[in-house]
C-alpha cells in the first residue's frame, strides 16, 4: 500500500516536517522523532491544510521538544562532552530560527509608542543573527541592527536562552539600561527580569 506523503520545510522552528495519511489514522497527531524530526499522521479524509493549523496550535512545544532531542543527542555524540564543532553547528540549526520566534512573539505582546504616542511598527526589526564563540557576553546588538548570539547559549536551559534573545531584541528599541528598557523586557518575561537575570549571572561564560 502506497501511503500519501507531503514534506514541508518551515522556518519557525520546526524545520522539516512530514504529513503522512494512513487509512487507519482517525484523528491527526503530530510528535517529535528520535532523531528530531517532526512527524504529521492524519487520516485519509483530512486535508493537509486542516493539519497544519492543527500542528501550528502545538507548534510551541514541537519546537521545544525538537531542540531538546537535538541538544541531547549532541551531547551524547562524544560520551556527553560535544566538541566545539558540534555546539556550533547545533547554534546554527537552533538560535536563528529561535530568534525568529521570539521576534513574531514579542511584537504580538507589546506595542511601542515613541514620544508622541505615536505606534513604532516594526520595533523589534533586525537584519541578521551572528553566532559567535566568545568568553564577554552571551549576546549583543549592533546598531545596525544585527543580533549577535553566543553559541554556548544552546547549553542553557531554554527560558534562559530565550531571555538573552529577548534582552537583545528590547536593546533594538532602547540601546541602553534604562529604566524604560528594563520595563519594557520585565514586560516580555512576565515580570521575571530580575529573576532570570540573577540565575544567568551565576552561569560562568
Amino acid at each position: 500500500m502506497t501511503l500519501q506523503t507531503r514534506t514541508v520545510n518551515y522556518d519557525n522552528g520546526l524545520g522539516e516536517v512530514t504529513y503522512t495519511k494512513y487509512p487507519q489514522s482517525r484523528c491527526i497527531r503530530v510528535f517529535v522523532s528520535s532523531k528530531g524530526e517532526v512527524k504529521v499522521t492524519l487520516p485519509t479524509f483530512a486535508s493537509y491544510e486542516e493539519a497544519e493549523r492543527f500542528l501550528f496550535s502545538v507548534g510551541g512545544k514541537m519546537v521545544a521538544r525538537r531542540q531538546e532531542i537535538l541538544k541531547r543527542k549532541m551531547e551524547q555524540a562524544e560520551g556527553g562532552a560535544p566538541s566545539e564543532y558540534q555546539i556550533n553547528k547545533l547554534a546554527h540549526k537552533i538560535l536563528p530560527l529561535r530568534t525568529r520566534q521570539m521576534y513574531e512573539m514579542m511584537t504580538k505582546k507589546v506595542t511601542i509608542r515613541n514620544r508622541w504616542g505615536m505606534v513604532v511598527n516594526d520595533p523589534f526589526r533586525y537584519n541578521r543573527v551572528a553566532i559567535k564563540n566568545n568568553s564577554s557576553n552571551w549576546g549583543s546588538c549592533s546598531t545596525k541592527r544585527n543580533i549577535n548570539l553566543n553559541m554556548n547559549l544552546v547549553k542553557l536551559p531554554e527560558e534562559l536562552m530565550d531571555y538573552v534573545i529577548a534582552h537583545e531584541l528590547c536593546h533594538l528599541v532602547y540601546p541602553n539600561h534604562s529604566d524604560r528598557f528594563h520595563t519594557l523586557l520585565n514586560a516580555i518575561t512576565d515580570g521575571r527580569e530580575k529573576t532570570l537575570a540573577a540565575r544567568l549571572r551565576r552561569i560562568k561564560l
